[in-house]
């Protein structure tokens, strides 16, 4: 009889076990709507994934199998859905209850349009460990140590990486890259893009057949795809074996292609040490 109890209690810890959601399903199966959330209310789908995961232990919490909430989110005053009671910080607390786990996320984006959470949304979509500080501060979790459990779990899981896939305009953004083309052989190039105040700003480390030069620049962002301005910096040359370094001077034009994460370049430029020679370049390639 013994042996039976002890063989039926491990069929039933092996049942468990076997129905348990590890990290990376839960990642594979919610990634998608992680996304779609974050095209639609511009939170960061790794955010959004690193709390689901957080509060729901992967999906396997009792909260989430039970009431599909994978956010934690309490009912609160106003709240007029299903209802489910659940010992948390007190006893028998109540939280929100949803026909599935999609009308999860979505209320979880729907939760943080709440003005004491407004700040997060001047973030940048690429910023996750201002958003899961921004998310302590506001006060979503108790948890003194919330925000660094959240961007240990995006780069853990590397979850940042979802963030490309958003569609819409961005408020500002730091691309890096390397470049290629002709006159300027190879180029390193740090752009910062401020969309909503249409500047942007510059660095470039770049080698060419008869130079290598140092420049920074900025200009106007005529529209979200196309910059325009000058550049300052130094070239060091090769002259009667010694080097010359010299100040160089630069216009360029910059067609950034695409509205996600990852931007195609291409730069057409015409620069000079003393205004009387000009020589021109055209340079190409992917800044992310």
């Amino acid at each position: 009889m013994a042996n039976r109890i002890v063989i039926l209690l491990m069929a039933i810890a092996n049942l468990s076990l076997a129905q348990a959601i590890s990290r990376a399903d839960y990642i594979k199966k919610y990634q998608d709507v992680a996304v779609s959330q974050m095209n639609t209310y511009k939170i960061p789908a790794s955010i959004t994934l690193a709390q689901g995961i957080l509060e729901s232990h992967n999906g396997n919490s009792e909260l989430s199998t039970k009431s599909n909430n994978h956010f934690g989110i309490k009912c609160h005053s106003g709240w007029q859905g299903e209802k489910f009671y659940h010992d948390d910080d007190k006893k028998q607390e109540c939280f929100r209850k949803y026909s599935t786990v999609a009308e999860s996320y979505q209320d979880h984006s729907a939760f943080l349009q709440k003005e004491r959470y407004s700040s997060l949304f001047d973030l940048s979509i690429r910023d996750y460990k201002s958003w899961a500080k921004g998310l302590k501060k506001a006060g979503y979790a108790t948890n003194p140590s919330y925000a660094k459990l959240l961007i240990k779990i995006i780069e853990d899981n590397d979850l940042s990486s979802f963030d490309g896939d958003y569609d819409g305009e961005l408020n500002s953004s730091v691309f890096f890259g390397t470049m290629y083309g002709w006159n300027d052989l190879l180029s390193q190039q740090l752009i910062y893009l401020n969309d909503s105040k249409r500047y942007y700003v510059e660095g470039v480390l770049s080698v060419s057949l008869s130079d290598a030069s140092l420049m920074f620049g900025g200009g106007l962002m005529l529209t979200q795809n196309i910059v325009i301005g000058p550049e300052f910096g130094y070239g060091i040359s090769m002259k009667d074996d010694s080097f010359e370094y010299n100040p160089k001077y630069a216009i360029a034009n910059q067609f950034l292609f695409g509205k996600k994460l990852k931007r195609w370049n291409v730069k057409l430029q015409l620069s000079t040490y003393d205004f009387v020679t000009f020589v021109p370049s055209l340079s190409f390639g992917l800044l992310k």
